[in-house]
């Protein structure tokens, strides 16, 4: 009897999707695409852990949400990150000075 819950819980276990860095539940890029949006409509970035998945990719979300899982070697790829690191930076920056 004991076993059976035991089997239950690692099922469940074994189905849970990883959880992301971000701290928000992800599924892992099953393709890369070719989509190329403008760096305006995109959101935030990040880079799916390689222990986990077996693609190589960075994934941007859309300001309406939708997720573009991108090669990490494309030129595009890396101005793009370069873009909203930028952004997020001159936010933070622009902020801060505010409040002092």
């Amino acid at each position: 009897m004991t076993s059976i819950p035991f089997i239950l819980l690692l099922l469940v276990t074994m189905m849970v999707p990883t959880t992301s860095a971000q701290g928000g539940i992800s599924t892992c890029c099953l393709k890369i695409t070719g989509t190329k949006v403008h760096r305006d409509l995109l959101r935030s970035y990040y880079v799916e852990d390689p222990s986990s998945c077996t693609q190589h990719a960075v994934v941007f979300t859309t300001v309406q949400g939708k997720r573009i899982c991108a090669s990490q070697t494309n030129v595009w790829t890396k101005t793009s990150m370069a873009y909203i690191d930028g952004k997020n930076w001159q936010q933070k920056h622009q902020t801060s000075k505010r409040h002092h």
